[in-house]
């Protein structure tokens, strides 16, 4: 997790209006958005865009750009950036997550601007161990929790012990089934080794103990998993686990390592969510840095016209005051 750090920047006013903002979210290749009400906006690169909201608010008609609500630019060594207009209610915590970050954003109104911070937020990791039942209680959905799983679903296959939204955890047979094999190959690898490298320091050693290879390869077949402790992660247990509530909202970073049988490692980190005065914003950082007009460059967004961009600028130019 990175180390905490925090921005607080100044929204003009042709880009507040009475009870929200319109920003541009920057990512790389993959973003969610989400508040207490569950996910505004979710994107992968090489996908399309799953979730967004912000097409469904007419609110978002007040504002510039909201005929471009999404584009491409190029910022210096970050190279081809995406930007997704999103609007943020005032006094509402925001979660961004993607690119390797968890970002809170959080928006106060200071008479007809705003202020924004935007805060990568970090925690301190506890560690507990859960019976199956549990581990699968602590991934499971409901009404006032939602998860976001952190690993592309195209890594799911027959071989891995993936999670997704869509499946649930590999199963213990599974699970023993994806130990033996590994122990199975390790042996064979460890015999060719043997014959192409017998002069390396390994080779040499496993001919002049030929028992032990034997003695694990015959004790496969009695294979039992009632005594042996192991630390293996289970494919997609990177997750964050959202809990919400009319008011308020948590968040946990969660990993999940199977140890033995119905006994699993959870690593858990709880991440704070804060809520800020406009006091507070206004002396948290020694610099409150001004919002830029975007740069919507033709050649990298062939969707937009000229026109568009002009008819933007105009709407700019009328509200700002």
């Amino acid at each position: 997790m990175k180390k905490v750090s925090e921005l607080v920047q100044r929204i003009e006013n042709h880009y507040v209006s009475d009870d929200c903002i319109q920003i541009m979210a920057p990512y790389k290749n993959e973003i969610t958005i989400f508040n207490k009400d569950g996910i505004v906006f979710s994107h992968n690169v090489d996908s399309h865009i799953t979730i967004n909201k912000y097409m469904e608010d007419e609110r978002r008609k007040q504002f510039p750009y909201s005929n471009i609500p999404t584009h491409y630019s190029k910022i210096g060594l970050f190279g081809k950036i995406n930007f997704a207009n999103q609007l943020f209610d005032f006094e509402v915590p925001y979660i961004r997550v993607g690119d390797g970050s968890i970002i809170e954003s959080f928006a106060v109104k200071d008479q007809d601007k705003a202020l924004l911070i935007n805060r990568v937020i970090s925690g301190t990791k506890k560690t507990g161990y859960v019976t199956r039942e549990e581990l699968e209680d602590l991934y499971t959905k409901s009404t006032d929790k939602f998860i976001l799983h952190l690993e592309d679903p195209k890594y799911v296959g027959e071989e891995t012990l993936r999670i997704s939204n869509f499946q649930p955890f590999a199963s213990e047979e599974k699970i023993r089934n994806f130990i033996e094999k590994q122990i199975v190959n390790g042996v064979k690898d460890f015999r060719n080794y043997v014959k192409d490298c017998p002069g390396s320091t390994v080779g040499h050693y496993l001919l002049e103990h030929p028992v032990f290879l034997d003695y694990v390869e015959q004790s496969i077949n009695n294979f039992d998993l009632t005594n042996m402790k192991f630390n293996i992660p289970l494919k997609g247990n990177r997750a964050i686990i959202v809990r919400t509530d009319e008011n308020d909202i948590s968040i946990q970073y969660v990993e999940a390592n199977f140890v033995s049988v119905n006994n699993y490692r959870v690593d858990i980190i709880d991440l704070p969510v804060n809520k800020y005065t406009l006091e507070q914003l206004k002396h948290l950082s020694p610099m409150i840095l001004k919002t830029k007009e975007p740069k919507i460059p033709l050649r990298l967004n062939p969707g937009v016209t000229k026109q568009d961009i002009q008819e933007a600028k105009q709407m700019v130019k009328t509200l700002r005051k």
